[in-house]
């Protein structure tokens, strides 16, 4: 059955209590990409950097610093890591970073040594990387083609094309049995990440591009250009829908999907809801900058990242 929660953002105030950060974590250049992890905030930063929080004190426990790169004018800059990743139980980290040219590089992370995985050399234009297992790197390129590729062989165990359609985002259901991607077309793929199978479409909710999704369980939630937040049922394709009065760029969902929480307006708002009664719980105000990742740590504790390099603590009562 679907649902469809029409939000009147003006009046936020009425609806839910605001909330105010606990703290800040400043970052070394402008925060790309959190993964949460097992007692660990993981950001990806503008400045060239991986660096590793400890979630609870917020204290800096790993940093790594990436080689310089020349632009395209000639300048040496710092690259850019948009998306980082960790392999659980072990400090093995994964690093997507922007390269001398329009390709991407990856590389891993072990201890103090660095090893560059892929290079510009392979002319990959990848948009997301993350870890599978220990041994293999699911890799998604701009094309919307889904990679599933070997570290030891630097290897293509298969290479799918979902559609013609540019790729937006990806996740991993909670044990990586399943996958979840997004695309410009506003439709959900569940996919086989051992096979690269597609098992499942999800579609109706969002009409436009969909700038992220975040899946836990049986749901998956997604923040899309169209002003949508959908909140899908893997298993019956049914979706709760909420508008908000702005692009839609950053979504979460709690480890339980007790709670969302999605940009909700101009001023950088995330509003946290109730999914199971579609109801507004909290406005957390304070982000400066336009929203780029938002994490739960557990069901009441969360981050967020922005076009900055502040990365907002956020508690729920």
């Amino acid at each position: 059955m679907k649902k469809l929660f029409v939000l009147l953002f003006f009046a936020v105030s009425i609806w839910g209590k605001v909330l105010s950060p606990v703290a800040e974590i400043e970052a070394s250049g402008n925060v790309i990409d959190l993964v949460s992890q097992e007692g660990l905030l993981i950001a990806g930063t503008a400045a060239g950097t991986l660096e590793v929080y400890d979630d609870k004190t917020l204290e800096l426990i790993k940093k790594v610093e990436f080689k310089t790169i020349e632009d395209f004018m000639g300048e040496t800059i710092p690259p850019k890591v948009f998306s980082v990743d960790k392999i659980k139980s072990k400090e093995i980290y994964l690093a997507m970073m922007q390269s001398p040219t329009s390709y991407r590089r990856i590389a891993i992370v072990e201890g103090d040594e660095q090893k560059l995985l892929i290079s510009e050399d392979d002319q990959l234009m990848i948009q997301k990387a993350k870890f599978y297992d220990e041994d293999h790197i699911l890799i998604a390129l701009l094309s919307n083609e889904i990679i599933l590729y070997e570290i030891a062989t630097k290897k293509e165990i298969y290479r799918h094309q979902l559609t013609e359609s540019h790729f937006s985002d990806l996740s991993f259901s909670d044990d990586k049995s399943l996958l979840a991607t997004a695309d410009e077309s506003g439709r959900v793929y569940i996919l086989d990440p051992k096979t690269g199978e597609r098992l499942k479409t999800l579609e109706g909710g969002n009409v436009d591009n969909i700038y992220n999704i975040d899946f836990h369980k049986d749901r998956v939630i997604t923040a899309g250009q169209d002003r949508r937040s959908i909140v899908y049922n893997v298993n019956t394709g049914s979706f709760d829908r909420y508008n908000t009065n702005f692009l839609i760029y950053a979504c979460a969902m709690s480890p339980s999907q007790r709670y969302g929480a999605i940009a909700i307006n101009e001023e950088n708002d995330i509003g946290i809801y109730d999914l199971n009664s579609g109801r507004e719980l909290y406005v957390l105000k304070g982000q400066k900058t336009t929203l780029n990742s938002i994490v739960f740590v557990n069901e009441n504790e969360l981050f967020s990242g922005s076009d900055d390099r502040y990365i907002l603590y956020w508690r729920m009562p």
